[in-house]
């Protein structure tokens, strides 16, 4: 199955996947698995996906019905930030989502503290015995400095928009876990999360012990556990990054002109926003 939804993807030259996760909330909370086979099918187009892909952990958003001072539909949504390829595209969908008139939309950005270890950080000696240390430039520090310009710019862009921004401080996964427990959820309809694939971060340092579901992510585990008392739903995003043959969607290294590409409907091939499947 996920074969047809990855070559549907690709004809239709579409931006982004949205599929169901395998489980749903009952109504004491719990998490129960509602069709195993969703799961398989998940991890494979996660896998295979010629595009971005979303999963969505549904705790009753595509039938809330908050309206607004306009008696229109509106939705509060907040994205949770951590840096990485996958945070950059989840915002750079959520910036897209907020030009709807209906959406809310606040950035907790969590940054590392003070006491926080960089297991990425690579440095040695020039010479043995020296004082002098050399530092490694590793893939991390680019990512560093991607989600800096993005989030520099993207701030610049939205300085007139009702668009919060917000700035955690954390040290370790147990400092994050602890502050997004201390968020007031019931604020907010869906949270939207980078997967975080590949990032080794001090943030989340410790919470893949615990996943139940590495598709998705530490933070999105957390988020769509049973014990993560909220009645928000989830979207976790990973960002397409090619396979290196030249299928699929050739998706830009800057998030904002992931943004464009999203907003962008005149082009002679235009592509679809969002792919979803249920």
């Amino acid at each position: 199955m996920h074969e047809d939804i990855c070559n549907l993807a690709k004809d239709k030259h579409v931006a982004f996947i949205i599929i169901p996760f395998h489980k749903q909330q009952t109504v004491d909370g719990e998490m129960q698995v509602a069709n195993a086979a969703f799961r398989s099918i998940n991890q494979n187009v996660l896998a295979n996906a010629p595009c971005s892909v979303g999963i969505l952990v549904d705790r009753g958003l595509t039938g809330s019905t908050h309206l607004g001072a306009s008696n229109q539909v509106s939705h509060q949504v907040a994205v949770l930030f951590f840096g990485g390829a996958d945070d950059r595209e989840a915002l750079s969908y959520a910036w897209r989502m907020s030009e709807h008139p209906g959406i809310s939309l606040t950035v907790m950005r969590f940054i590392a503290g003070n006491n926080a270890i960089d297991p990425t950080r690579v440095e040695t000696s020039a010479e043995p015995n020296s004082p002098t240390t050399l530092t490694v430039v590793t893939d991390s520090d680019r990512d560093k400095q991607l989600d800096e310009n993005y989030i520099k710019e993207f701030r610049a862009r939205t300085v007139n928009d009702s668009i919060i921004y917000k700035e955690k401080v954390v040290n370790n996964g147990e400092d994050t876990m602890a502050a997004i427990r201390s968020i007031d959820n019931t604020l907010y309809d869906l949270f939207i999360v980078g997967r975080g694939q590949g990032m080794v971060s001090p943030l989340t340092a410790g919470l893949t012990d615990w996943s139940e579901c590495p598709e998705l992510g530490a933070i999105g585990d957390l988020l769509a556990s049973s014990d993560f008392a909220a009645t928000m739903s989830v979207l976790v995003v990973q960002q397409y990054l090619g396979n290196g043959h030249g299928d699929g969607l050739e998706m830009p290294n800057n998030p904002i002109q992931h943004h464009e590409q999203y907003s962008n409907f005149s082009s002679p091939r235009p592509r679809a926003q969002a792919l979803f499947y249920e």
